[in-house]
């Protein structure tokens, strides 16, 4: 899983294809009634152009959620130590200690990959005549 995949599918499907090719499939067969194997007869429950979206991983949220992963990240930190070895005064945080857990939450973001997806505005058509020349190999 990377974080510049993209997945392709159509609105409201919950698991999205690595491919056009197989989601163009997937439609098909989701058309197609087990007695029909002709195309025309599958191609007549489509409604046409078929509409393939383009999704992309969903933004983490970039420089602001790493402030806030860091923000959180030394809370905990300096909770978890006050707690252990700590007096009736809160640690205060250092400079040194906020820029290294900023370092950390932009590692975290940089490093993540979502597993939610969202369009990305572009779309894949296919025409009926294109589909039926894939269905019969002459693509």
């Amino acid at each position: 899983m990377n974080k510049d995949d993209v997945m392709y599918g159509q609105d409201g499907w919950e698991l999205l294809e690595h491919d056009p090719d197989m989601a163009l499939g997937r439609i098909l067969e989701e058309a197609c009634g087990m007695e029909d194997k002709d195309f025309n007869a599958t191609a007549d429950r489509i409604e046409w152009p078929i509409r393939i979206l383009v999704f992309k991983r969903m933004d983490t949220g970039g420089e602001g959620r790493a402030q806030h992963i860091a923000e959180y990240v030394l809370e905990m930190a300096l909770d978890n130590l006050d707690q252990d070895y700590g007096g009736d005064e809160i640690t205060e945080k250092t400079q040194a200690m906020k820029d290294a857990a900023l370092r950390f939450g932009r590692v975290v973001v940089a490093e993540y990959v979502p597993w939610n997806c969202e369009p990305s505005g572009e779309v894949i058509e296919y025409t009926r005549e294109q589909v039926r020349k894939l269905e019969e190999g002459d693509a």
